[in-house]
């Protein structure tokens, strides 16, 4: 049986807020500090509970990827300033040919995070051979009445990217929960 993973990216502030949106989506929710946390939590997930169907990722984030602690996320490619902690979309893709992180067909990964449309999705997408949809904007939480509704706007669009090409726009919103 597939799993879906909600993601609280821990180390550079509003954890609280990341943790709240990841146990909203009632997935199973894992909180690593740094890129290599994350793809040791994704391979014991995935060997223990079956392979992965869904992750939703809730982080700060740049156009080079997923930001953790002090140079330490989980990035397209290596940076000058990453620590031994960080990870890479070609790490994960080693797991992956050595059958150490599964996904299923037709895995789908929506990335909460601001600028990750580009280059990191098209890695990412082609790496798992799935789907992941990413903002090539700004993003932040609809609220009504006081509370986040479970919808993330963009400043400019969420993007959807196929088995490492982009495909389509799905505009302006999507929901998380």
């Amino acid at each position: 049986m597939a799993i879906a993973i909600a993601v609280s990216a821990q180390g550079y502030g509003a954890e609280a807020a990341f943790d709240y949106r990841a146990q909203k989506t009632g997935h199973i929710v894992i909180k690593p500090s740094s890129g290599q946390e994350f793809l040791n939590m994704l391979a014991e997930l995935s060997q223990t509970r079956g392979p992965i169907s869904l992750i939703k990722v809730f982080s700060h984030s740049y156009p080079r990827g997923i930001i953790m602690t002090n140079w330490s996320g989980f990035y397209d490619e290596p940076g000058p300033n990453d620590t031994k902690k960080a990870a890479y979309v070609s790490d994960l893709s080693y797991h992956i040919k050595n059958g150490n992180i599964r996904f299923s067909g037709n895995s789908q990964i929506l990335l909460f995070g601001c600028d990750l449309g580009g280059n990191f999705s098209v890695r990412l997408s082609a790496a798992t051979g799935g789907i992941v949809v990413a903002s090539s904007g700004g993003t932040y939480p609809e609220i009504a009445g006081g509370r986040e509704t479970g919808v993330f706007i963009t400043t400019d669009q969420w993007e959807v990217y196929k088995a490492g090409s982009y495909s389509y726009s799905a505009g302006k919103r999507l929901r998380a929960w």
